[in-house]
């Protein structure tokens, strides 16, 4: 049976990923037996004010979920808790190392005499630092920065979705965005609104073709997750995709910006290299918190059955089904968008869902899933024309939100 998985799974991962490629191709015009067009994008872009709009409504929006969990924190979680709840109400998880990682620095914060956390990208724990000079408190800044940059991020998607499919699709994107399941962890101590800025600023970039603007914001990226370094692919994709050919002369004087995300990825094996001798540290700490590389049928294997029979019941409905769930979703809807789309944004979406479900132990795969940004275009351009759908799957989406947070707030294995 495992056998069985395992050929059906890396089968039809692989051929839809085959596909994408061969149709990258033919837009590059080679002679490969598949015949594409580039698709033709909308053109709306949005003026200065509109984007000031969007800033604002967004940022309200996470002030209001942010005040709204401190009240049920204060007065219905832990009565008598006093104002200071509304901040260590969010120090859970991997909240809590990144509060002790800007306090103590990663030499400082160790576990059993070992840089166990060292596992956890630099930027926003040192940007943490440096706001709590101003903020006078980590959280508060940890949270401040979630803030700012979760309503930036929604503007450069809002840009780049009206771009791509008009400003209704733009505001469904950010919707979507807004109301996933997980999409309260923008406002939390977390890198998820840190991660979406710089995603969507270097994909806004490689839209339009700013080369170095792109690899600044690959760059910041890679210093707050290792995925952060895809956006390399992006760029690469767009750029041979607008020449239609591959033009080596433009393509070598295109590669110091396209290449520069990895600086983000040296930055951080040097962070490793200053703290134990060996740039490649990250490794071993990962054993600890039973992280590795996992091909991903046999990810999906295990996901699967621990879905179907894990033993703690709370904890299949919290991890495990919909971890199963979201890559079918996903996975479903790459497929439908498959010939809809630039590749920069499917070649893109295809290599996030893959490397997020090759893990030897995923237990967040919904929260690393909220800053898979193409996904969320194709849904605007699924529901396209479709007032009904849209209601629907902002329903569905939003009651998933509200049921995580609740679990989040009360213990759950929500992280």
């Amino acid at each position: 049976m495992k056998l069985i998985w395992t050929l059906a799974v890396t089968g039809v991962v692989a051929a839809l990923g085959l596909y994408l490629v061969l149709r990258w191709l033919a837009t590059a015009g080679l002679p490969v037996p598949l015949a594409a067009k580039v698709p033709v994008s909308k053109g709306d872009i949005p003026d200065r004010t509109e984007c000031i709009k969007v800033f604002t409504v967004t940022f309200i929006f996470r002030i209001a979920v942010f005040l709204l969990v401190g009240l049920i924190a204060c007065f219905i979680l832990y009565p008598g808790s006093g104002p200071d709840s509304f901040l260590w109400i969010w120090k859970r998880w991997d909240g809590l190392h990144y509060v002790n990682l800007a306090e103590l620095g990663y030499s400082g914060y160790v576990e059993d005499g070992k840089n166990l956390f060292l596992v956890f990208f630099p930027l926003y724990p040192w940007l943490m630092r440096v706001i709590s000079l101003i903020t006078g408190n980590t959280m508060a800044a940890g949270l401040l920065i979630s803030f700012v940059c979760y309503s930036a991020g929604c503007v450069f998607l809002y840009k780049l979705a009206a771009l791509e499919l008009g400003r209704g699709a733009a505001r469904r994107t950010v919707l979507f965005l807004s109301v996933y399941p997980y999409a309260f962890f923008f406002g939390g101590i977390m890198t998820e609104s840190l991660f979406l800025l710089t995603t969507a600023g270097g994909l806004w970039a490689i839209r339009r073709h700013r080369w170095w603007q792109a690899g600044v914001w690959g760059l910041l990226a890679a210093m707050t997750r290792m995925h952060g370094i895809l956006l390399i692919g992006a760029a690469g994709a767009e750029l041979i995709e607008h020449m239609g050919r591959f033009d080596w002369k433009t393509i070598a004087r295109k590669l110091p910006a396209l290449l520069l995300p990895a600086v983000g990825t040296l930055v951080y094996l040097a962070l490793n290299w200053s703290v134990t001798g060996n740039p490649f540290a990250f490794t071993v700490m990962q054993q600890h918190w039973s992280q590795g590389f996992c091909p991903i049928a046999d990810t999906l294997w295990y996901v699967l059955n621990n879905a179907l029979s894990y033993p703690t019941v709370m904890v299949r409905y919290q991890i495990w089904i919909p971890t199963i769930l979201l890559f079918g979703a996903f996975f479903a809807l790459l497929v439908w968008a498959r010939n809809r789309f630039r590749s920069m944004y499917t070649l893109y979406g295809f290599v996030y869902l893959v490397l997020n479900f090759s893990l030897s132990w995923l237990l967040s795969a919904g929260r690393y899933l909220s800053c898979a940004l193409p996904f969320f275009l194709f849904a605007a351009a699924l529901t396209e024309g479709r007032p009904k759908l849209t209601a629907g799957l902002t329903a569905v989406m939003g009651a998933g939100f509200l049921v995580n947070l609740t679990w989040f707030l009360t213990g759950g294995q929500i992280m």
